[in-house]
């Protein structure tokens, strides 16, 4: 990874735009986007389907791999702010973790 490039995911991601949460017990910064497509659908796809199936209820965590070591998989209930989520899916890129996470409580409603 490009030296500027991870000095400017310290400085600035992680610093700007980052809020303290409790994760599964564990308090870190961590950049919360609460709407978010399905990563997976794109190009031609998406433009046939309608946006009940692209979007969804949930939250795209994304949190630095050294404050969190411990593996996660898909499929596993975390718990985030005292709200149960589901794992649907996990990016690892240049140091951090992309968590997009499901409530199913609130499938279909928007906050």
């Amino acid at each position: 990874m490009n030296p500027t490039f991870k000095r400017d995911i310290e400085r600035v991601f992680f610093t700007d735009f980052s809020e303290k949460i409790n994760f599964c017990g564990i308090r870190l910064n961590a950049v919360i986007t609460k709407w978010h497509s399905n990563p997976k659908l794109t190009g031609k796809f998406m433009e046939n389907l309608d946006a009940n199936t692209i979007m969804r209820y949930g939250k795209k965590v994304s949190i630095k791999s050294r404050d969190f070591p411990l593996p996660l998989r898909t499929g596993e209930n975390v718990t985030i702010d005292k709200e149960e989520y589901q794992i649907l899916d996990i990016e690892y890129r240049f140091g951090v973790i992309h968590l997009y996470l499901q409530n199913f409580t609130q499938t279909g409603k928007k906050r």
